[in-house]
């Protein structure tokens, strides 16, 4: 089952640090690639309290393809605007993984982005890495992926059920 999400604009001071609520933590991983044959990074954010909650939904917060496994962490702040969104009660409890899409052994956006190699890169990472299994959290109800455009496919949200 798929279901696509369309969001609104969002409220004023979304995306501004608060000294006063519970903060979560974010951190590069590194995980063996059997895809790529080389050792990958990722950036995890587990929610404020993790693990006391037992199970938790993953979500995959995916960049563009000019982007890598830091992109949204530069620009965006996810870790900054998900404990606001806990903080007011707005969100369930996840953790965001931020991955390299680019599943090749030089992963790094260099030369050119759109070269068929780097292309077939994304498509490696969506059909293999992707589906399997989170880097951090093994039983998940549902895995939800957000991100910029890798030529359009990723543009709207994808939500992922045991029933699909």
């Amino acid at each position: 089952m798929t279901q696509k999400l369309f969001l609104g604009a969002a409220p004023a001071g979304f995306d501004q640090y608060r000294e006063d609520i519970p903060h979560g933590n974010i951190e590069t991983v590194e995980y063996d690639s059997s895809t790529v044959g080389t050792r990958r990074k990722a950036l995890v954010y587990t929610p404020p309290g993790y693990p006391s909650a037992g199970k938790y939904p993953v979500l995959y917060l995916l960049h563009g393809i000019g982007g890598d496994e830091t992109e949204w962490y530069r620009g965006g702040q996810p870790h900054v605007i998900l404990d606001n969104l806990y903080a007011e009660g707005k969100l369930e409890p996840m953790i965001v993984v931020l991955p390299n899409g680019r599943a090749m052994v030089n992963d790094r956006a260099e030369g050119d982005i759109f070269a068929p190699d780097k292309v077939k890169a994304f498509e490696t990472f969506e059909s293999d890495s992707l589906h399997r299994e989170p880097l951090s959290c093994a039983d998940r109800p549902r895995a939800p992926s957000f991100g910029g455009p890798f030529d359009g496919r990723r543009a709207i949200a994808e939500f992922r059920t045991d029933e699909s």
